[in-house]
């Protein structure tokens, strides 16, 4: 059985847009019911999508482009930062709500294999320890986390300005493509 060739794999903001309505409305009409996503879900979205006007996404390139922007957002929190950039920062806060707030559209760790204490397991007492002058090690840990924190806020501000700007080139990009796709 030969697929067909889809004929664009990049998306628009407004194709993204578009999708993650339509996930947080599939998410609504579907409820709380613990259901992993299924390749129904994502044809659902895809044919809502060409009624909403976008014919050229299909279920595969839904899946696809849900799970990239998903992967992108752990592996961020994970502290890979150029990830982060394959999401749109229009649409940061929401794969990050979707992400954090445990939807079946998002990954679920495994459960904890930690042992549970039973009730005749005691916790280990607390250890009190009493405070020690700065020795020269400390001051130096301590000027050594001063800076880190003023490296830190000098790193927001810029990633900040570089955020503002990847939006403004992804708008000029979204222009063009759409020029280009009109004539």
């Amino acid at each position: 059985m030969k697929s067909t060739k889809l004929k664009r794999n990049f998306w628009l903001t407004a194709e993204i847009e578009c999708m993650l309505n339509l996930i947080k409305e599939v998410k609504t009409e579907q409820g709380a019911t613990p259901t992993t996503t299924t390749h129904h879900t994502f044809t659902q979205i895809a044919s809502k999508m060409k009624k909403h006007g976008f014919p050229n996404k299909s279920p595969t390139q839904v899946r696809r482009k849900w799970f990239q922007m998903k992967s992108a957002y752990l592996c961020y929190k994970k502290g890979n930062v150029d990830r982060l950039f394959l999401i749109p920062e229009k649409f940061r806060n929401v794969i990050a709500q979707f992400v954090e707030s445990g939807s079946k559209f998002a990954h679920t760790p495994p459960p904890s294999t930690e042992r549970k204490l039973k009730p005749k397991d005691k916790p280990a007492p607390k250890v009190v320890t009493v405070a020690k002058p700065m020795s020269a090690v400390d001051t130096f840990m301590a000027q050594v986390k001063q800076n880190n924190k003023l490296l830190n806020a000098e790193f927001y501000k810029l990633e900040e300005t570089l955020l503002n700007y990847e939006q403004r080139c992804q708008t000029m990009r979204d222009y063009n493509i759409i020029k280009y796709l009109n004539n």
